[in-house]
């Protein structure tokens, strides 16, 4: 009996041993937000991102490459049209979206952040832009000192961005 108790007892443990010693095939992708590379361009309008850290958006795909652009609203274009710049892949391989903080130029998750739609700022091809920030606090600060009105990533429609395209930043 005292065997059998003991098999019994061991086998638990020793499965779990086997589990753990177990080399793991899957990694978690690395969906952190990468270094702009002073010659990468915008996919939507060719300018350099690098040169504009405050305004600067970014998309990581699930297969770790990123595409970076020069402004929030060249990355909702993009978004919003993906077919048409990028040829690789489709909305389901996003796996992370950043966006630059306006105040800080640290990069924000942009599902989470804030924009800053109507106020007096400019974006880097001097045309009405979104400027966007990690925080609320930090959004409604900013549109009462330059005007405008604070959204979510979610309340950033095709309208919006349809609405922030100027003649010479024509997509």
């Amino acid at each position: 009996m005292n065997r059998l108790l003991s098999a019994l007892l061991a086998a638990p443990l020793l499965a779990g041993g086997l589990l753990v010693a177990m080399p793991t095939t899957a990694t978690a992708a690395d969906l952190s937000p990468q270094y702009v590379q002073r010659s990468a361009r915008c996919p939507v309008c060719g300018m350099y991102p690098y040169r504009t850290p405050q305004w600067t958006g970014q998309i990581v795909f699930n297969d770790q490459t990123a595409s970076s652009f020069d402004s929030p609203v060249d990355m909702f274009r993009f978004i919003n049209n993906m077919p048409l710049f990028d040829k690789q892949h489709k909305p389901a391989d996003i796996g992370a979206i950043y966006v630059a903080d306006y105040g800080t130029k640290a990069w924000a998750d942009a599902r989470k952040a804030f924009f800053v739609h109507g106020s007096t700022a400019r974006g880097p091809m001097n045309d009405p832009n979104l400027p966007a920030f990690a925080t609320r606090e930090a959004a409604d600060a900013f549109a009462k000192a330059n005007g405008g009105k604070v959204l979510a990533f979610g309340e950033v429609t095709r309208e919006i961005i349809k609405s922030l395209n100027t003649s010479s930043h024509n997509h």
